[in-house]
């Protein structure tokens, strides 16, 4: 591995679980915009309420997400980089990265699926 792709590696990987809650953040506030812009919010979708169905779409996608980033985390066999084995520090804050972005992403989901789209 060259040392521009070990450094994008480096700070990337740690920062992809943050990543994933800003994109959440960013959708639960689009649909709940769109929702209350288009007067959507007391329509039915599949039978369901439409911000609190797409809400918890939106927060499984994340979870799911972030599920997938912590099992990328773990130890590589035989992972070398200029000889030397791969640093577990990167891999260990990027999965306490991912985990602790799992709470934030459920704790903003709650209110978001519960709270009227328009006040």
């Amino acid at each position: 591995m060259s040392d521009a792709a070990s450094v994008a590696r480096a700070v990337l990987w740690p920062a992809a679980g943050l990543a994933v809650w800003g994109a959440h953040f960013g959708g639960i506030y689009a649909i709940h915009a769109h929702a209350c812009e288009r007067a959507l919010e007391s329509r039915p979708l599949l039978g369901l309420p439409w911000v609190p169905a797409l809400v918890a779409a939106v927060t499984v996608l994340a979870l799911v997400a972030l599920v997938l980033l912590v099992l990328l985390a773990q130890p590589v066999k035989g992972a070398m980089e200029g000889g030397e084995p791969e640093p577990g520090f990167t891999r260990w804050f990027g999965a306490a990265a991912c985990v602790l972005a799992g709470f934030a992403v459920l704790f903003q989901a709650a209110p978001a699926a519960v709270l009227p789209a328009c006040w």
